[in-house]
């Protein structure tokens, strides 16, 4: 299978690097001396406390900028990030600071939802968040890791699920040992970062970990890298996949639990004040009918759970992207989730990496750099524009939605929100994302165009659905003058 062709093309060329010449210098001759001049007594050298004031500010200029590998500390001294040696893996102190979370995809294309209700870009809107000073793994926990808490008694073995094979099956021991440990439910990853002195690290964390103040896409960058395998490899050995921070494999390589719960409308709640969906809605009737044969099949005497799936949080790739995983396969789990996805329980992809809070001992660090500016409203012309959207929903829906949005600006809140008319659709077509279906206070808008994503100046027009039918929505404010 490609995993294991992945794995064999890396792993030999990790078997093949030279010998190290680390200690080399100490077989080489000692170097010449030097001449350097009149010896001088201490006495008569200039103190650093005696440098003129054009001294100090030269000094100034020429020490070293604070750059990614470093933080600030409480005096405002740049300091070297922390390192922290922990018996299968070296840590890293992430700085606190403030990032951009979440993403918003290209196009919003919610014709799906018509059919399948779902939200399937639960990372919108970008928006700003804080994280203290923390540790966090080098790269992910590595099977050699995992096996050792096992023998401890720390740890339960992995056990992949049925119809998929075990990626360090058809590996060298020594080379297996050294590729993350996935088929690990959540719980088995809470486990083992316990017994490592740690815990799973919050979405917010492994996010801003991997991204740093910049909003970058991809750890690496905001270009996609066509030399990083998309395969499991040994943990850290691709250097090309290197977060803001210097952390391993946060793009590639194992997708990744986190502590959190996942919430389909996590990005969308600090924005409103009150809840939206209605019991019987169109995303609550698709879920309690997906749940219902996922668990029962065509049985009419049985009873799935009631409400939403308890999922975690996993994060890969593009960071501000986040999906949800169950602990298990429901009994007649058709293969993906309601939302696509299909990646389910202690599946074969799934690895995890833990972080720690900072111990007594430790100095917090502040990041030298300032976050990227995200606009999360807009203005055009006499209108505002919410950066969020939000997904299947029907019509009553979005307008509870847009009625209840209070969207902090400076010492204040925006409030006011309602839904566009469809004639504003067409105003705010350059910046619209279409091409929908959204709702409008009068009907509901798309935009038709023969390409993906749609040119903003393709023509938008009205939508003939009922009233209940699941679209997206995005929401405006009359200026104020």
């Amino acid at each position: 299978m490609t995993t294991r062709a992945l794995l064999v093309v890396s792993l030999g060329l990790v078997a093949c690097e030279a010998t190290s010449r680390r200690y080399a210098a100490l077989d080489a001759p000692p170097p010449a001396p030097v001449p350097v001049g009149d010896a001088r007594p201490l006495t008569e050298l200039t103190k650093v406390t005696e440098l003129s004031e054009a001294e100090k500010a030269k000094a100034a200029k020429e020490k070293p900028a604070c750059g990614r590998g470093s933080g600030r500390d409480i005096h405002g001294e740049c300091v070297p990030l922390g390192l922290w040696d922990t018996d299968h893996v070296q840590r890293v102190q992430i700085p606190g600071g403030v990032f951009v979370m979440g993403n918003v995809p290209e196009h919003f294309n919610s014709s799906p939802s018509r059919e399948l209700p779902a939200v399937r870009w639960s990372g919108n809107p970008p928006r700003h968040e804080m994280a203290r000073s923390f540790w966090i793994d080098l790269h992910e926990v590595t099977r050699g890791a995992y096996a050792a808490c096992v023998a401890a008694g720390g740890c339960t073995p992995s056990q992949c699920p049925e119809g998929q094979v075990d990626p360090g099956r058809d590996v060298e021991p020594q080379i297996a040992d050294s590729l993350p440990q996935t088929c690990v439910s959540h719980k088995q990853a809470e486990d083992y970062c316990r017994h490592a002195g740690g815990r799973l690290p919050s979405e917010a964390e492994w996010e801003y970990a991997a991204r740093g103040p910049d909003a970058r896409v991809w750890p690496w960058g905001n270009q996609i890298k066509d030399d990083i395998p998309q395969g499991l490899y040994p943990a850290g050995h691709v250097r090309e996949d290197s977060s803001y921070f210097g952390l391993r494999g946060m793009g590639s390589n194992a997708i990744e639990w986190t502590a959190d719960v996942y919430e389909a409308d996590a990005a969308l709640k600090p924005f409103v004040v009150e809840a939206f969906r209605a019991a019987d809605g169109p995303l609550a009737v698709a879920r309690a009918v997906f749940e219902q044969a996922a668990f029962c099949g065509d049985k009419p005497d049985c009873e799935a759970p009631k409400g939403e799936p308890l999922r975690h949080v996993y994060k890969y790739g593009n960071v501000g992207q986040r999906r949800g995983a169950r602990e298990s396969r429901p009994p007649r789990f058709p293969g993906v989730e309601l939302e696509g996805w299909d990646v389910v329980g202690a599946d074969h992809r799934l690895g995890f990496r833990c972080a720690a809070d900072l111990r007594d001992a430790d100095k917090p660090l502040q990041v030298p750099a300032a976050v990227a500016p995200i606009p999360i409203v807009r203005s055009e012309g006499a209108l505002e524009l919410f950066g969020g959207v939000v997904e299947a929903v029907n019509q009553e829906e979005a307008r509870r939605f847009c009625a209840g949005l209070r969207v902090p600006y400076g010492a204040e809140a925006l409030t006011g929100f309602r839904l566009p008319r469809l004639a504003e659709v067409e105003q705010l077509a350059a910046v619209f994302r279409g091409p929908g279906p959204f709702w409008a206070e009068d009907g509901a808008a798309v935009q038709m165009a023969e390409t993906t994503p749609p040119d903003p100046n393709e023509p938008w027009k009205m939508l003939m659905v009922g009233s209940e039918t699941a679209l997206a929505a995005r929401c405006v404010r009359d200026v104020q003058q």
